[in-house]
């Protein structure tokens, strides 16, 4: 027979039990991984966001590939191991079937970029075709490389189709990556068309591109479909693309995307 005593007892029990319960602490969010794939010319900006981010989640590993735009599609095109992928919108758009809606993330434009001391005494673009010039250029896949030849062909209609093969003629370097072409400056090349977010001041003298020849490019951020990791993603790639990772790369020379 249960007296008064032994029920109170086992109301007593009972609430120390719930009470215990309810002051453990959650349990911690799973840790998770995610592969990025990153044009390389955004390198610098993205480290930061990078930065930034993992201070904020760190159940999160971010492993970044600095890669160029074609790599970066073979890559998907493959299905190697990727959750975020960001290039250029050209490369992307290649990839849209693999992708969730990509988002504008940046806009880049074009300068020209020569050594300290300007060896070849580069003014302006024309100056590219000039007999005896060496260029550093990114390959026709690449996106650096394809937005050079879009600037050199625009240069053609001022000055002829001798203007683009001489400027071909001057080719001494191509590399996919922006990295690899920025580095043969001054060891190997005179001069390159490059992205403005990679003026140097302390490396690099800068020639402007006038806008009658110059591109505007935009750049893309995306989820991969196949991600493992894909709510993790997303979550990255709202972050980049707003406030915080937008006032990073306004920080490194980069143009606001089309539709901030």
């Amino acid at each position: 027979m249960e007296t008064p005593g032994f029920k109170r007892s086992l109301f007593l029990a009972g609430s120390g039990a719930l009470i215990a319960s309810s002051a453990m602490p959650a349990q911690a969010a799973d840790n998770v991984t995610l592969d990025v794939l990153i044009a390389s010319n955004a390198q610098h900006a993205f480290t930061e966001i990078i930065k930034d981010y993992s201070a904020k989640h760190p159940n999160v590993e971010i492993k970044p590939q600095w890669l160029g735009g074609a790599t970066i599609a073979k890559m998907v095109d493959e299905g190697k191991p990727a959750d975020v992928a960001m290039a250029g919108s050209t490369i992307l758009k290649r990839e849209e079937a693999l992708l969730d809606p990509p988002i504008d993330i940046l806009q880049n434009k074009e300068v020209i970029l020569v050594p300290k001391g300007n060896p070849a005494k580069i003014t302006s673009l024309k100056d590219l075709a000039n007999p005896g010039v060496k260029l550093s250029l990114g390959t026709p896949s690449s996106a650096v490389g394809t937005i050079a030849s879009a600037v050199i062909q625009k240069g053609a209609a001022d000055w002829g189709f001798d203007f683009v093969q001489n400027v071909r003629k001057n080719i001494v370097v191509q590399e996919d990556k922006g990295s690899d072409v920025l580095a043969a400056l001054g060891s190997k090349a005179d001069a390159t068309i490059t992205f403005a977010s990679d003026v140097d001041p302390s490396k690099y003298q800068t020639i402007q591109i006038d806008d009658k020849y110059n591109v505007v490019s935009t750049y893309q951020i995306a989820v991969v479909k196949a991600s493992k990791n894909a709510a993790a993603a997303k979550d990255f790639v709202a972050f980049a693309s707003g406030p915080v990772g937008l006032a990073t790369l306004k920080k490194f020379n980069y143009m606001p995307p089309p539709s901030k």
